[in-house]
């Protein structure tokens, strides 16, 4: 009994400390991460974190849409085949076919 009493005592003890050194702990947790990270990078680039990933999935070739001039990759076009053009959505196609057309000037 005398022994779990202190194992109790000493165990609450210890959860307290923990509890206030636990920001101190996340702190040191970040500056090691960081510190590994600038290791990596001196020692041979950064790894392939999914945002580097993406990045690299993400090289296929861009157009750009005919009524809002956003540029999106060839794969998310929506395609008008009777003009070759491109949009990036429904709702911007839409939006072209309603709006009325403007003659272009053209320099003489």
């Amino acid at each position: 009994m005398k022994y779990l009493l202190i194992f109790i005592v000493l165990m609450t003890a210890g959860a307290l400390v923990y509890w206030r050194l636990r920001p101190y702990i996340r702190m040191a947790r970040r500056f090691l991460g960081v510190m590994r990270d600038m290791r990596g990078v001196s020692e041979g680039g950064l790894r392939d974190t999914p945002q580097r990933e993406s990045i690299k999935a993400s090289s296929e070739p861009l157009v750009r849409c005919a009524a809002c001039g956003t540029w999106l990759p060839t794969t998310r076009a929506v395609k008008l085949n009777a003009t070759k053009s491109s949009y990036c959505s429904h709702a911007c196609l839409e939006r072209a076919a309603d709006a009325p057309r403007s003659s272009r000037k053209t320099a003489s």
